[in-house]
């Protein structure tokens, strides 16, 4: 493999993860505090504390020049 802006050909490959991470929004929490005083207490709580994150991972494959630094999906 060459570098298309240096033509070296001292590239190496390596796979990138990316790591998204989503949060719920307050009003949420809000709504089961209420449900949980209303209803069964404490054990409506620790259920959203468990399942408060959305998580995605996303892998992609990134040639390296060595030479000048310079980066692209392969």
């Amino acid at each position: 493999m060459v570098c298309p802006r240096c033509k070296n050909s001292n590239v190496n490959i390596q796979v990138v993860t990316n790591v998204e991470t989503k949060h719920r929004g307050c009003f949420r929490w809000l709504m089961w505090i209420i449900l949980a005083c209303l209803t069964l207490g404490l054990i409506l709580l620790i259920i959203p504390l468990a399942t408060n994150t959305k998580t995605k991972s996303k892998n992609k494959t990134v040639a390296i020049c060595q030479n000048c630094g310079k980066r692209w999906n392969v």
